[in-house]
C-alpha cells in the first residue's frame, strides 16, 4: 500500500510525506480492509483536501503526521457509515445544508491581506500586519495595489498582448504603453491605463507608477455624449488617444474589462483570495449538498426595529416560512433603527430593547431559531457606524440578548462576506449610487439602467468603494478586505436606491432596497438554481 500511497501523494499532488505519516495512513487503509479502488479514491480526497487546506494557508510542503490526524479524523467525522467506510468524506444526503462547516461568515478584519506582485506575478503577503492603525507606507501600497491587481487582470484579457509577440502579431491586440514613455512622441496614438485624479484644481489627470500627464477630454466629448460606467476620481482606466504639447487628448475612455471568475482562479489556483477555511469536501459533494437543500438565503436591508410597522412585517415573513422549510439563511442588514445612532443619548437603552424585541420575535418560531443561521451586518447610522470602512461588528452590547435566542447567530463588519458550499458572497451597505453619481466626473449613458453602471463600475474596478479617500476613507491596511477579486457568485450592494437584481459577468449583484423605508421588500436568494427571487410583504 506505501507504494499506493506514495503514487497519490507525491506523483499526483507533489507532497512528500514523513515517515509517521506513511506509516499512519498505510495502517489506516489496512484496518478498514479498503480496496485498492477504494484506498485509491480515499488517497485523493485527502491529498486534495490537505493541498487546498494545508498548502494554500500555512504553505506547508511536507505532509506531516499531527495535522494530518486531524485532518483524516476531521473528513471522517461527518458520516455514519460503518467502519470500513469511516475514513470517507460526508455524504451529501446526510448534510441539511445549513451546517456550520457548509455556512460561514468571513469578518472584514479575516479576509487573506494578499499583495499582487508584478515581479514573481502572482500573490505575496505584505510588509506588515493589518492594523487600523498601519504605516504611512500602507497609503501607498493601497494605490500601488489597485493598480497592479487591475493590470495583470487587463493584461491577461484577449485582447491584450505581452511585448514578446512578434510584429504581426501585435496588430490584432492592444498594447499599453506608461505614461513616462509618452516624452516627445507629440501626435502619435497611444493606450493608457491608470488612475484620474485632480493633481490641479479644475483639471483631470491620469497617473500610473512612472508619472501623470494631463488629460483633455474635449475631443471624446464631442464624439461621446456619455460613457458606460461610473467615472470618479481614484478610478482605475482605459484611455485611447495622443499627446499634443504635454496632454494627453483623449478620443476614447473605458473601464477595465471584467475577468469571469473561473478564469481568475483558473490563473491563481493555490490562493485563497476570498478568505474562510478551505472546505473538507470536494466540490462535487458540495452541489450534491446544494442540490439536496433547496432552501434559500433571505436578504433584508435597512431594517427599521424601532418602527411597529416593521416588527409586524417581520413576524409575517417568519410566520410564512414557519410552515415549510426554514431558509438557509437571513441576513439582516442595517441600519437597524429610522433615525441616526447618537451615542450618550437615550438611544443606547433604546436600541438594545429594539435588538432584544428582535430575539424575542424570532424566538418565538423555534423551528427558525435553531436552524436558520442569522447573519447581521451594521448600516451607516448603527453604533460606532461613523468613520472609514470598513466599520466592526454590532457591540455585544447591545446584541447579547438577541444573540441569546439564536442557535447560530453572527454579528459581522460592514462589509462582509459569506461562505455557503461552493458559494462566495459578498454583502456590503452603503449608499454607494448617491456617492458615486455625485463625484461622476462623465456623464453615463442614459439608455442603460444607472444600476448597471454601478454593479459594471463596481466589478470592473474589483472594489466596493472606487471613490478618493477624502470622499469615502478606508482604513489603508485593510483595503484588501474592499475588493471584488473574483467576481463573487453573489454581489449585495444594500443602497437606499430602488431594488435590483443584474447578472454581470456571472455574478449576480443585488440590491435589497430599503425593507422598512419601502414596501416591505426582500430578495431571496436560491443557490440551487443561482437565481434572485424579489418579494415584498403586504402593507396591513
Amino acid at each position: 500500500m506505501q507504494s499506493l500511497i506514495y503514487k497519490v501523494f507525491t506523483r499526483k499532488y507533489a507532497l512528500s510525506l514523513q515517515a509517521d505519516a506513511l506509516e499512519y495512513l498505510s495502517g489506516i487503509i489496512e484496518q478498514n480492509g479498503l480496496s485498492t479502488a477504494d484506498a485509491t479514491r480515499w488517497l485523493e480526497t485527502v491529498a486534495d483536501t490537505w493541498s487546498k487546506r494545508e498548502g494554500m494557508y500555512t504553505e506547508r510542503p511536507l505532509v506531516q503526521l499531527e495535522p494530518l490526524k486531524e485532518l483524516v479524523a476531521a473528513v471522517a467525522a461527518g458520516t455514519e457509515s460503518g467502519p470500513a467506510e469511516g475514513v470517507v468524506l460526508a455524504d451529501s444526503s446526510n448534510s441539511n445544508g445549513s451546517g456550520s462547516d457548509l455556512f460561514s461568515v468571513i469578518s472584514a478584519y479575516d479576509v487573506p491581506p494578499w499583495w499582487y506582485d508584478p515581479g514573481k506575478k502572482g500573490f505575496v503577503h505584505p510588509f506588515e500586519k493589518a492594523d487600523i492603525l498601519s504605516s504611512a507606507e500602507a497609503k501607498a501600497a493601497l494605490f500601488r495595489q489597485r493598480y497592479d491587481l487591475i493590470r495583470q487582470r487587463v493584461m491577461r484579457n484577449e485582447n491584450f498582448t505581452p511585448i514578446s509577440f512578434s510584429d504581426q502579431e501585435k496588430d490584432r491586440f492592444y498594447t499599453l504603453s506608461s505614461i513616462d514613455s509618452l516624452q516627445g512622441r507629440d501626435g502619435e496614438h497611444f493606450l493608457l491605463f491608470g488612475m484620474l485624479s485632480q493633481l490641479e484644481e479644475g483639471k483631470l489627470f491620469l497617473e500610473d507608477k512612472a508619472g501623470s500627464i494631463e488629460l483633455d477630454l474635449s475631443e471624446m466629448k464631442s464624439k461621446h455624449a456619455s460613457v458606460n460606467g461610473l467615472f470618479t476620481e481614484s478610478c482605475f482606466v482605459l484611455v485611447d488617444g495622443y499627446v499634443e504639447d504635454a496632454v494627453f487628448v483623449v478620443e476614447e475612455i473605458g473601464l477595465p474589462p471584467p475577468e469571469a471568475r473561473d478564469r481568475t482562479r483558473a490563473a491563481f489556483p493555490n490562493t485563497n483570495l476570498f478568505g474562510g477555511n478551505a472546505p473538507l469536501r470536494t466540490e462535487a459533494q458540495l452541489r450534491e449538498i446544494e442540490v439536496s437543500n433547496d432552501g434559500g438565503i433571505i436578504i433584508l436591508s435597512d431594517v427599521w426595529l424601532d418602527q411597529p410597522e416593521t416588527m409586524a412585517a417581520l413576524r409575517t415573513l417568519f410566520e410564512g416560512f414557519s410552515h415549510t422549510a426554514p431558509p438557509i439563511a437571513f441576513v439582516f442588514i442595517g441600519d437597524f433603527s429610522s433615525t441616526p445612532f447618537v451615542a450618550g443619548s437615550g438611544d443606547t437603552a433604546k436600541y438594545r430593547d429594539n435588538m432584544a424585541a428582535l430575539g424575542q420575535l424570532i424566538g418565538s418560531f423555534p423551528g427558525i431559531a435553531r436552524t436558520s443561521h442569522f447573519v447581521f451586518v451594521p448600516g451607516i447610522n448603527d453604533p460606532w457606524g461613523q468613520g472609514a470602512l470598513p466599520r466592526p461588528p454590532l457591540a455585544e452590547f447591545f446584541t447579547r440578548r438577541l444573540g441569546s435566542r439564536l442557535a447560530r447567530a453572527t454579528f459581522t463588519t460592514n462589509p462582509c462576506r459569506i461562505k455557503y458550499c461552493t458559494h462566495e458572497i459578498i454583502i456590503f451597505r452603503e449608499d454607494l449610487l448617491k456617492r458615486i453619481r455625485r463625484n461622476s466626473v462623465l456623464p453615463p449613458t442614459e439608455s442603460t439602467e444607472i444600476a448597471k453602471h454601478l454593479v459594471r463600475t463596481v466589478v470592473d474596478q474589483g472594489h466596493l468603494c472606487p471613490l478618493p479617500q477624502r470622499i469615502r476613507p478606508v482604513y489603508w491596511a485593510y483595503d484588501h478586505a474592499m475588493r471584488v477579486y473574483p467576481a463573487p457568485d453573489v454581489l449585495v450592494l444594500a443602497d437606499r436606491f430602488d431594488s435590483y437584481s443584474v447578472n454581470y459577468e456571472g455574478a449576480q449583484c443585488i440590491n435589497p432596497g430599503p425593507f422598512s423605508a419601502g414596501d416591505f421588500s426582500f430578495f431571496m436568494y436560491y443557490p440551487v438554481s443561482r437565481t434572485a427571487q424579489y418579494s415584498r410583504i403586504p402593507r396591513q
